[in-house]
């Protein structure tokens, strides 16, 4: 690996769609006033191109450092072989930075598993036509997929396993771990389109892809209008998978509205019935009890058995879970 430091001009630096960042112009008023008063400390990686130089790793610091008013940075340049080895090269980065979105996250490694096993198949060539039309690995996925799937390649038995790709990637991550993450990629392709934006979480993914098709697209389309309701995405689905509500009832659930069965169509969701401090006391419990379910499963995911929590954070979970139930039973 042939590595030299250069001082760029930004002008002369272009950004990559096929990085599996998508945020990366969010948040970046802290990394510009960091960039201002001390330069750039870490320098991006870039590699040669046509229009002058593409971005290999950094996008989010060379984004600060326009926005922070410099002209120019050091950056570290480096050739690669091939668009395989550049979306490696980028996987590995992201996963080791900020937290990407959860179905950027997966279909950027699976990405990573299938180029291994195309390579493994004498795919290359094919592959990195693929890879080198500049757009996400997430829009590129069904397309990799498509060619492996011509080829006869079989997910359950892999010329390459996941563990041989991610010990490549230099990634820890338990099997569990790994399944819980792809499943996110359950959630139809157009569908993940819509929710890559919103701010719903990996756990609220997962559980948006256990709805039917018609109901889970409703519910994208509601997240995607109104993002506060991402923090609810479990609630919603749990609400109608579980609970018969409808896509409906389950937003004005979410939203503290209601509307009562017997309503007019023309009537519009009305809040919760009774005296101003009831109805305030009740939308409080609702948010309250949808936020300790939320995090109930959060904590199921990361410790299934309360033995796994340790001291003396397991005690804290028993004696709220206690007072919980004595105080619903009283």
């Amino acid at each position: 690996m042939t590595l030299r430091l250069e001082i760029i001009r930004l002008d002369a630096i272009q950004f990559d769609p096929r990085n599996p960042r998508t945020d990366g112009e969010e948040g970046l008023e802290e990394l510009a006033a960091s960039i201002r008063s001390g330069d750039v400390v870490q320098p991006p990686t870039v590699t040669p191109s046509p229009e002058g130089y593409r971005i290999l790793v950094g996008e989010r610091r060379v984004r600060a450092a326009r926005l922070a008013g410099l002209e120019q940075i050091p950056c570290l340049v480096r050739q690669v072989a091939s668009e395989i080895q550049a979306h490696r090269l980028r996987v590995v980065e992201n996963l080791h930075r900020r937290e990407l979105n959860p179905i950027d996250h997966a279909a950027a490694l699976r990405v990573a598993w299938l180029a291994d096993n195309a390579a493994a198949m004498g795919l290359t060539g094919e592959l990195d036509a693929l890879l080198a039309v500049p757009r996400p690995p997430v829009e590129t996925l069904p397309d990799v997929e498509a060619l492996l799937d011509e080829h006869g390649f079989a997910p359950s038995a892999p010329k390459v396993t996941w563990d041989e790709t991610l010990d490549r990637l230099g990634v820890a991550m338990s099997p569990e771990r790994r399944k819980k993450l792809l499943r996110v990629l359950a959630v139809p392709h157009d569908v993940q389109q819509v929710l890559r934006r919103t701010p719903v979480t990996e756990a609220g993914l997962r559980a948006l892809g256990t709805l039917d098709d018609g109901d889970l697209r409703e519910v994208a389309a509601a997240i995607a209008d109104d993002p506060a309701l991402a923090s609810k995405a479990r609630r919603i689905a749990r609400a109608v998978r579980d609970q018969g509500y409808s896509v409906d009832e389950a937003l004005d659930e979410a939203r503290g509205r209601y509307t009562p069965p017997d309503a007019p169509e023309t009537d519009a969701s009305v809040s919760f019935a009774g005296d101003q401090a009831v109805t305030d006391a009740v939308l409080r419990v609702l948010e309250q009890t949808n936020a300790f379910l939320d995090a109930l499963d959060v904590l199921r995911e990361l410790a299934p058995d309360p033995l796994d929590i340790p001291d003396p954070w397991r005690n804290f979970y028993r004696n709220a879970l206690n007072n919980l139930v004595e105080e619903i039973g009283a």
